[in-house]
């Protein structure tokens, strides 16, 4: 079975590749110079396709990334509180475990000499 960090560092590198080979086909396509516009605004300077598009991506991505860490906040807090009461009641358990057989080893004890009478 492949090692998990050098099957992780092949995606990293397959990744970054990808992205590299993207960003030099978009700048070798996208080389007009545009200025955005919504309704009556439009920004003051210009800039070329590419770098609009990689500017709405990478918007995209953050705001996605902020997203889904916002929405599993709360279910990341829930974890840990129950991991917690999981691991006390995995305690209690064991301590009550330990005290059982003290009182068997006596019952176990106190039944051998009920069945010989």
């Amino acid at each position: 079975m492949p090692d998990p960090i050098v099957t992780w560092l092949k995606t990293l590198f397959f990744v970054c590749l990808l992205l590299l080979v993207f960003v030099f086909a978009a700048l070798a396509v996208n080389q007009q110079q545009v200025a955005l516009s919504f309704v009556r605004w439009q920004t003051p300077f210009t800039l070329s396709i590419f770098w609009w598009l990689l500017m709405a991506l990478l918007l995209g991505i953050f705001l996605g990334w902020f997203y889904n860490w916002v929405r599993y906040l709360p279910l990341r807090m829930q974890l840990r509180r129950l991991k917690k009461s999981l691991a006390a009641a995995e305690s209690a358990l064991g301590e009550q475990q330990n005290q059982l057989p003290s009182s068997a080893d006596a019952a176990v004890e106190k039944s051998p000499s009920k069945l010989g009478s």
